[in-house]
């Protein structure tokens, strides 16, 4: 191999290492500031203060798990469920489950708080007591997040998590289902039976791990 050839051959392998090496620095420098985190909270549950389920249940205590991670682009991706069973004023009980991913955007600010704006939906197991009555039903999720890190591998903060349970497609059980099972005159009549969505809040203390 003459040294023309040597010389070209270098060159040009000196060209594309010059191109390409910061696209595979940028790549890793990404790939290494991916940060998971996995964690849970601890808190009151609700229905929604003024929405048709808060006349009928009573807040509870409730509790769930959450993952996340920064990715994609400025916004992270969250992941996780939630768990609360509410009293009515009578002998009815609900049981939720709701199910969630959503996009979370932390706001800009330089403060040692962050601030977690987050947005998404899924689905929630619903059963209702003493009529045995369970499903999924869609769910509309938003989210709002006060933290700080207090250590590199430790988040500590508050959350506060809106569920939106929409009901409203299905249709009320059938008049003989509500004769027979019910003995209660109430029951009777479909026209005093109507199917309404669901609303609750969480608001509840947060910790998690940085993996």
């Amino acid at each position: 191999m003459s040294r023309s050839t040597i010389q070209r051959t270098a060159g040009a392998f000196l060209l594309a290492a010059t191109v390409l090496a910061p696209g595979v620095l940028q790549a890793q420098d990404r790939a290494s500031r991916l940060r998971h985190e996995l964690g849970f909270w601890f808190g009151a549950s609700n229905p929604l203060p003024g929405s048709d389920v808060d006349a009928v249940l009573d807040a509870n205590v409730g509790a769930g798990g959450f993952y996340r991670v920064n990715w994609p682009w400025i916004f992270h991706s969250e992941f996780g469920f939630s768990w609360a069973q509410y009293f009515s004023r009578g002998e009815q009980k609900l049981l939720t489950v709701p199910v969630y991913g959503a996009l979370s955007y932390q706001l800009p600010f330089a403060f040692k708080v962050n601030t977690f704006l987050k947005l998404g939906g899924g689905g929630a197991w619903i059963e209702v007591r003493p009529a045995n009555r369970s499903g999924w039903d869609p769910l509309f999720y938003a989210g709002l997040e006060f933290s700080i890190l207090a250590s590199r591998r430790l988040r500590v903060g508050l959350r506060i998590d809106y569920n939106l349970i929409y009901e409203k497609n299905q249709d009320p059980p059938p008049l003989y289902y509500l004769t027979l099972a019910n003995t209660d005159p109430r029951f009777q009549q479909t026209q005093n039976f109507s199917v309404q969505n669901g609303e609750f809040f969480h608001f509840g203390l947060m910790l998690s791990f940085v993996l």
